[in-house]
């Protein structure tokens, strides 16, 4: 490669090949200790990525040096960890937090990672995780989608209802010895096909698991970004949601790749779709006003298909972007409740 990183930067990348679409979740990889972020987890900085003029292979044996020198550090400070290093951070950042039981959630096709915390209570708050590392690089999608920053899992930890669950989407968290991400792994689920039936239909039988293990009567779904698509298309199959909440969330995928002018989520399904659906459950989307991956205005035609009612809102953050911000937010938002206007008291 006659390109590299120049410090502890990432870039976020367009996706524009078959069966492929932009992903935040990363073209190159660069890690750093954030002290705001809970036990100090890695997170990414999604600054521009640097081509020096002397890392071009153009410019012949004088630059040879440099580059090696700059490619040594690159591998060394730039590296994603492993799926199981993923996965320990976690597990210690959840302990920390008091993050409750770890689970896996054998579904009809996938195993889902789960963790679960507080009480047997008539509701239960779920966390759905976002799309993970989808990408290493502009073509090739990553081997395993676990999380290197669990946003949804911070959010998780903040929240303070009485039975709060966290749900990782297929393949994150559950790699096997011989290097596979799980059973019934394939890079489709994390591309092309992340927010598609077999995605969602697992995603849901999970939500029921969790649902009867806490006694639970309602249950109320929070996503992360691609979590909040997920978490939208299940509330629109199902008749006991007391409410959804979203952050810094696609709810109209074909706005979402129009505007990043890449290639459809063909195998994907669109929360707009169901907009006739979602119409009747209590909402509120969060966006950041810095949010570059999935700005505000992607949900504008979302929003303006729903059906009059007073369900639903959105709530523009200042000072948050599309992963920064939000677990200093959560504290204000964690605990509200989104209410039909007409049931409101």
């Amino acid at each position: 490669m006659c390109g590299i990183l120049a410090g502890p930067f990432e870039t976020r990348a367009r996706q524009d090949m078959a069966g492929a679409s932009f992903a935040d979740d990363v073209l190159r990889l660069a890690w750093r200790r954030r002290g705001d972020a809970p036990g100090g987890m890695f997170m990414r900085y999604a600054g521009p990525t640097i081509f020096p003029r002397w890392s071009s292979c153009a410019h012949g044996p004088r630059g040879f040096a440099p580059l090696l020198l700059a490619l040594s550090f690159c591998l060394a400070a730039c590296a994603a960890p492993s799926p199981a290093e993923r996965k320990l951070e976690a597990e210690a950042l959840a302990a920390e937090f008091g993050g409750g039981e770890a689970l896996v959630i054998e579904t009809s096709d996938f195993d889902l990672y789960a963790r679960t915390r507080g009480t047997s209570a008539p509701l239960l708050v779920v966390y759905i995780e976002g799309d993970g590392l989808a990408w290493t690089n502009r073509t090739t999608a990553s081997a395993d989608p676990t999380p290197v920053d669990p946003v949804a899992l911070k959010l998780a930890l903040l929240d303070k209802h009485d039975a709060v669950a966290y749900l990782a989407r297929p393949c994150q968290y559950t790699g096997r010895g011989d290097g596979s991400a799980g059973r019934n792994c394939r890079t489709t689920l994390w591309t092309s096909a992340r927010y598609g039936e077999e995605v969602v239909a697992a995603m849901d039988e999970a939500v029921d698991r969790l649902m009867r293990e806490a006694g639970a009567h309602e249950v109320a779904l929070v996503g992360f970004s691609g979590g909040g698509t997920v978490a939208s298309l299940i509330a629109a199959r199902r008749g006991d949601v007391a409410w959804l909440k979203t952050v810094a969330s696609p709810l109209d995928i074909a706005a979402f790749t129009r505007h990043h002018a890449v290639s459809p989520l063909a195998e994907s399904l669109n929360p707009i779709d169901a907009a006739a659906t979602l119409s009747r459950v209590p909402q509120v989307h969060y966006s950041g006003a810095e949010d570059e991956v999935v700005p505000a205005p992607v949900n504008d035609a979302y929003m303006a298909a729903l059906a009059p009612g007073g369900c639903a809102s959105r709530v523009i953050v200042a000072g948050a972007g599309h992963r920064e911000g939000w677990t200093a937010a959560w504290p204000a938002f964690g605990m509200e409740e989104p209410r039909c206007a007409a049931a409101a008291p």
